[in-house]
């Protein structure tokens, strides 16, 4: 709903501006996504503009506050959360379709956004990041992050129907003489995959499966602790909607394997790892936005959001940083700063930029970025191209150059052999978690002829490594693995499934075992404290928050209750079972198995 948020000029509003700023509403404002910088009388011509420039407080205004929503939301969180119990919860979403300062969303429980997968399935990552940078400027600090992927895809983005303008992006495996203008039914059917020509009135159709895990993947490498999925029309086959069709038969099936081989074992686990804090940060400046027309809005378009693409094919992890980011909190934990589209900025962050160079801060910037600052590396802007493999192509070999140019100045502490692999790490204690994702895709015959998005997914090889020593365990196949080790560095081969992810969890000492222990006996009614403890090359419970198997069962061998998946912090985890005053007399059984090393054991306990 706030997409059709207007400003607004009632006395009330006036009266409100005024009791903020102490001034009228500054002459000129019509948009509330800004006002060009030409139309201003005056305006810098360096693009740096004082902190209290009128315009910029007034808009600053106007979407932290000025236009109701911030507070609405808060307000109705605030109402919705009288007389309810502890588990209940608030969202709002898309949280990050707006300009870059904080405050969307106000103080509900949980941000989140829903993203469509194409053209790029690891552009999900964007607008996650950017729920992250606005979820750390809340006025509540336990603000927390889900992430939605979008079942539909716009088929006029996707698969557009013939005649229409967007068509002309074709692969190069088609002779764009094939379809003229006046081309047959005939001929324009044999370039049309099954779901056009049974359904060719379709607007909404399904996200291909290998999109689907690739986002799954993309959005699970970050601390988010929900996950979404809209669009039912288009995923089940017997559901009626107005627009959603359902097009492709196995991306329901994809989901599935997904929750239950992922999402159900290792959930509990890693929403309880922090993220690795980072040392690369992108700036989305909220005065070029107002001033320069630039900013994402939660689509991941325009050419921040390919520079974003940029660092993630150069192997970076960067952090999205706002405005008031860099001047509530500065720049000292960052090694280099990207500014994408920062025509225009606020004096205070040019004087942070600069400070954050004098002290060896490494500035990555375009041709667009204000005068006022020089960066050691610059990117030149592209207009991204229709044709998906094109544009793909053109951000990786700008990725590849971003990296021999900061190879001089700047060390990774983990790298990929190939920009076709994603990697990302989150990290607890002494523990890293590994994450990697495989962004090789190929054009398939869902929508690939039309050239707009490649759905098909690659399989690929590639080398991981990280700079330190340690352990590492395949989380999702419960194993340690063979590393080649130098003086510093780890390093394995891994082979990836198409658009598939996986994720390793590196110790600074080995798993060596799994303890459980038990109550002697337990009364009926009463709670059995079972504690499980995750055991290093010394005995002591291994520094990590690693995934458990819990399974408790009767003395006939049924399954109880508080059997399931866990996380255990700090290779301890503790289940307290409360024993039914109805349940069976006789020997339980608990097996624990952890699912780094696949170490295994059991105990029992008796019940009186």
């Amino acid at each position: 709903v706030r997409d059709h948020s207007k400003l607004c000029f009632h006395e009330h509003d006036r009266a409100a501006f005024r009791d903020f700023a102490g001034y009228d509403i500054p002459e000129g404002v019509t948009n509330i996504r800004g006002i060009p910088r030409n139309s201003l009388p005056e305006f810098p011509g360096n693009g740096v503009i004082p902190d209290d420039y009128p315009w910029y407080v007034y808009y600053r205004w106007v979407w932290k506050q000025g236009d109701g929503w911030n507070g609405l939301d808060t307000q109705v969180h605030n109402g919705l959360q009288q007389g309810v119990n502890r588990y209940f919860w608030t969202f709002y979403d898309p949280a990050v379709r707006c300009a870059s300062v904080f405050g969307s969303g106000g103080t509900v429980d949980y941000l989140s956004h829903w993203t469509y997968s194409y053209p790029d399935p690891i552009g999900i990552g964007l607008c996650t990041d950017e729920l992250f940078c606005m979820a750390a400027g809340s006025d509540r600090q336990d603000q927390q992050v889900m992430k939605m992927t979008q079942i539909i895809w716009y088929r006029s983005q996707t698969a557009p129907e013939p005649g229409d303008e967007a068509q002309q992006a074709k692969p190069d495996f088609i002779d764009k003489d094939t379809l003229p203008e006046d081309a047959s039914a005939e001929t324009v059917e044999q370039y049309q995959a099954e779901w056009e020509r049974r359904i060719p009135d379709a607007r909404f159709i399904t996200i291909a499966p290998m999109h689907l895990r690739e986002a799954f993947w993309t959005k699970m490498s970050r601390p988010i602790q929900g996950i979404m999925y809209h669009g039912w029309g288009s995923l089940v086959e017997e559901v009626a909607h107005s627009a959603y069709r359902y097009t492709h038969p196995d991306t329901r099936n994809e989901l599935k394997r997904l929750v239950e081989e992922i999402v159900t074992p290792l959930g509990p686990a890693l929403m309880q790892i922090p993220d690795r804090p980072a040392d690369v940060a992108m700036l989305e400046s909220f005065a070029s936005e107002m001033f320069a027309g630039r900013g994402t809005y939660g689509w991941n378009g325009s050419w921040a959001g390919d520079m974003h693409l940029i660092l993630l094919y150069a192997g970076l992890q960067p952090d999205i940083l706002f405005e008031e980011s860099i001047q509530r909190s500065g720049l000292d934990r960052y090694k280099v700063l990207v500014m994408p589209d920062c025509d225009v900025l606020p004096e205070s962050i040019v004087q942070a930029v600069l400070a954050f160079q004098a002290k060896g801060g490494i500035v990555v910037g375009d041709e667009r970025l204000c005068p006022a600052i020089t960066p050691a590396i610059r990117i030149e802007t592209h207009s991204r191209p229709k044709e998906a493999d094109i544009a793909r192509a053109m951000n990786q070999e700008k990725a590849a150059q971003l990296r021999t140019q900061l190879e001089p100045v700047y060390t990774r502490y983990v790298d990929c052999s190939t920009p076709d692999v994603i990697p990302r790490l989150r990290s607890y204690g002494t523990t890293d978690y590994l994450f990697a994702v495989n962004d090789n895709r190929e054009f398939g015959d869902y929508v690939g002829h039309h050239g707009l998005v490649m759905e098909n997914g690659l399989p690929t090889d590639a080398v991981l490594s990280i700079a330190r020593k340690g352990y590492v365990y395949d989380l999702l196949r419960s194993k340690q693995i063979d590393i080649k080790e130098d003086a510093e560095t780890i390093n394995f081969d891994w082979h990836f499934g198409p658009c598939d992810g996986s994720l390793f969890m590196i110790t600074e000492r080995p798993i060596k075992g799994i303890e459980v222990e038990v109550p002697e006996t337990v009364v009926r009614g009463n709670e059995a404290v079972i504690t499980i403890n995750v055991l290093d090359d010394s005995g002591n419970p291994v520094d990590v928050v690693v995934p458990v198997e819990v399974i408790i069962t009767d003395p006939a061998g049924r399954e109880a209750e508080y059997s399931g998946y866990y996380g255990a912090v700090g290779g301890v985890l503790q289940v307290t079972y409360q024993v039914a005053s109805n349940d069976c007399t006789g020997v339980w059984q608990v097996t624990a198995r952890e699912l780094a090393s696949g170490c295994k054991q059991s105990a029992y306990f008796r019940v009186n």
